[in-house]
Order: structure tokens, then C-alpha cells, then sequence
């Protein structure tokens, strides 16, 4: 059964923006989609949903 999971990743700026998305990664979790979100202040991140 395959599990999946959202992370996020923010813009520069802001404390570890992509620490979560590094550490999935590295763990053997795969990105099967993103999508842009608003961090507000007109700044935009990403987030992903990932499967493993």
C-alpha cells in the first residue's frame, strides 16, 4: 500500500524553507505533485505532495 504525504517549502527568508521536503527526500519519499500556496505578504511557496 503506498502512503503519501504533504510538505512544504517557503521562500527565501524564511527558517528552513526547505528542510522538510530535504529530509523527505532523503528518506526515499517521491514528489508527485505541486502546487504553488500564498505565504501572504505577496510571497509564494510550494507545496508537494509525496508518496513513498
Amino acid at each position: 500500500m503506498r502512503r503519501q504525504r504533504v510538505v512544504r517549502t517557503y521562500p527565501k527568508g524564511f527558517t528552513n524553507p526547505t528542510a522538510a521536503l530535504s529530509t523527505a527526500l532523503n528518506e526515499g519519499w517521491i514528489v508527485i505533485i505541486s502546487n504553488p500556496f500564498d505565504c501572504g505578504n505577496g510571497q509564494i511557496g510550494t507545496e508537494y505532495i509525496l508518496e513513498k
